[in-house]
């Protein structure tokens, strides 16, 4: 007998169907996706790349708040204070009161005359949580007590400030200048040392420290540092200094001069006559021979300069009521 002889037709219907099914079966097992290790990883890559588009496409956005602070510190940089305090209110109608706006204003209204408001400002940022905000808070009291010839007190709020930051290189600059106006170089000789070393670029500080070391005595530091200043850093740029830059910083030394001499008669018991002069302080007349006796610059000539970009303009240094970060000359104001 046949095979197909001995199931009857029923029976081979059902066996065709049971095959049928398990093909189905095994072509449906084919057709999911895989399970197990395998698939949480790929599940895992996936995730990661679309995270990595993502950040990519938030570095590619512009972030309207942060370039309006950006060009209002730009503002400020140029001594356009005034035109800042104005952009800050424009800026807190459109975004809010943020921290750093508020910074911004206080220092413009600092800058502007306007020494009760920044004064209440900067107190009320020095309750902000982070560090950073304290600092530069601090900082802006420090300087407005130094705008009042305040500098113990201008001392403590600079000193509270560098312990919160302690690598901002304006920062110790302008604790090292307030040291030197208060006539005390020793304790100005630390925060200026770090300041140079940390902004070795930056022709503010490197002019403080060159004030330093004329103050201190060091004409042969601080000659070799005026005459490297006075070179251009670059083809086809300005040197970081000018002469008009070394005319003020004979005028800050004959006043950082007198305030040692000050200091030093406060020390000297009553009818007793204090020396001339602190013995590290040169006398301004000799002093004004190493500042203000360097021939003028002539410009380099240069086949290419015609085409060059104009170079900004150098760095001035400081008058005596000013400090680094601040380019405006301090309001006059009753003790």
């Amino acid at each position: 007998m046949s095979t197909n002889a001995r199931f009857s037709q029923p029976h081979r219907t059902a066996a065709g169907l049971a095959l049928a099914a398990c093909s189905l079966l095994l072509a449906g097992c084919a057709s999911k996706p895989a399970q197990g290790y395998g698939a949480a990883a790929d599940a895992g890559l996936a995730l990661q790349a679309q995270q990595q588009m993502e950040k990519a496409e938030q570095a590619t956005q512009i972030d309207p708040q942060q370039t309006y602070l950006s060009l209002i510190t730009q503002m400020q940089q140029a001594n356009q204070w005034y035109a800042s305090l104005a952009h800050t209110e424009a800026f807190e109608r459109q975004h809010g009161a943020s921290a750093q706006m508020r910074l911004l204003r206080a220092d413009a209204q600092r800058n502007t005359g306007q020494v009760l408001l920044a004064e209440k400002e900067y107190r009320a940022l020095l309750g902000e949580p982070d560090s950073t905000t304290q600092a530069r808070a601090h900082r802006g009291l420090g300087l407005l007590h130094a705008g009042h010839k305040r500098y113990a007190q201008a001392v403590a709020q600079l000193e509270r400030a560098r312990q919160l930051n302690p690598i901002d290189a304006d920062l110790l600059s302008d604790l090292a200048y307030t040291h030197m106006l208060d006539g005390q170089l020793d304790a100005a000789s630390l925060p200026m040392l770090q300041a140079a070393q940390l902004a070795p670029s930056n022709a503010r500080v490197q002019l403080n420290l060159a004030l330093y070391w004329l103050a201190s005595g060091a004409q042969d530091q601080a000659t070799q540092l005026l005459d490297r200043l006075r070179q251009p850093p670059a083809r086809n740029a300005a040197p970081l200094i000018d002469d008009t830059s070394l005319q003020t910083l004979q005028a800050q030394l004959a006043t950082i001069a007198q305030a040692v001499q000050n200091r030093a008669n406060a020390a000297v018991p009553q009818g007793l006559a204090a020396p001339a002069l602190a013995a590290s302080v040169a006398a301004p007349e000799k002093l004004r021979t190493i500042v203000l006796d360097y021939p003028p610059r002539a410009p380099a000539a240069d086949a290419g300069a015609s085409n060059a970009l104009p170079a900004p303009a150098p760095a001035r240094a400081l008058d005596a009521p000013t400090l680094t970060a601040d380019r405006s000359p301090a309001p006059a104001h009753p003790q």
